[in-house]
């Protein structure tokens, strides 16, 4: 993913070099969220207000 990026940059290929940084910031923030869902399940001592 980063040469892609980097080439994409390079070349001034705004679209692909957006759609990656779109990508990674999704991907980040669906991870957290799942991470914190699967912490819930496994922790008992978490409680949801």
């Amino acid at each position: 993913m980063g040469p892609v990026l980097l080439e994409s940059m390079i070349q001034e290929d705004v679209y692909t070099a957006g759609f990656i940084v779109l990508m990674l910031g999704v991907l980040t923030i669906v991870g957290t969220l799942l991470s914190d869902v699967l912490l819930a399940v496994v922790d008992p001592r978490i409680k949801y207000a």
